[in-house]
């Protein structure tokens, strides 16, 4: 669980991905892996949580939540991060918010050449000449914010895509605000006449809260 700029470390990373022969692919269920098995327990009250198998030693809690949409508190804009990123032998070569360089490139601020076009940015992923997704979300739960903060990332467009949108929102708005991570799944019909399905991560429903002395209310 890495620090993200500069604060505690995390208590715990969901995701909607597992990787399979070197490339992430889509779950149709949230994952949950913390080091804290409290978190573990607590986030499977809330979102009947399945064990697991850790996938690297013994010293993680892995859950798989049946969850459609997990209701979250972000702190503010500098926890919504819409990258993209590209890597090659010699490690990350690129990374951007789509118009200018993220760091830690050298020319963090100068245009990044990327094209405003969605799908010329996609085209250019897919032939290696542009970059993927690497979209992060930092939150605490809306059901239990108390617990600390989690993490969320993808390689999917579709995050990417409603990170960007949100994070202008977000900054816009003084102070946290509530929004919700869900799961969509959709069918596509290929050439050949084959139903395919597929399910992605997106954020939507951004609301600003207001701060009490009781804690954190909707603002109307």
């Amino acid at each position: 669980m890495a620090q993200m700029h500069g604060r505690e470390k995390l208590v715990g990373q969901i995701t909607a991905e597992e990787w399979k022969t070197g490339r992430p692919a889509a779950r149709r269920s949230w994952l949950l892996t913390t080091k804290s098995k409290e978190v573990a327990e607590r986030v499977s009250e809330l979102y009947q949580g399945e064990v697991v198998c850790a996938a690297s030693g013994g010293d993680l809690y892995t859950r798989k939540l049946h969850a459609e949409g997990i209701a979250v508190i972000v702190a503010g804009v500098a926890d919504v991060r819409p990258r993209l990123a590209l890597e090659d032998e010699r490690g990350l070569v690129h990374a951007c918010d789509g118009s200018r360089y993220l760091p830690p490139m050298l020319d963090e601020g100068a245009p990044c050449g990327c094209p405003d076009n969605p799908f010329e940015r996609r085209a250019a992923a897919r032939s290696g000449a542009g970059p993927r997704p690497d979209a992060c979300l930092v939150f605490s739960l809306a059901a239990a914010p108390g617990l600390g903060e989690f993490s969320f990332r993808s390689s999917a467009w579709q995050l990417y895509e409603s990170l960007e949108s949100v994070s202008h929102k977000v900054g816009r708005t003084a102070g946290p605000v509530q929004m919700e991570l869900v799961l969509r799944e959709q069918s596509l019909a290929t050439r050949s006449g084959l139903d395919v399905s597929f399910t992605y991560p997106e954020v939507h429903s951004v609301r600003r809260l207001s701060v009490t002395k009781a804690g954190l209310h909707l603002a109307a």
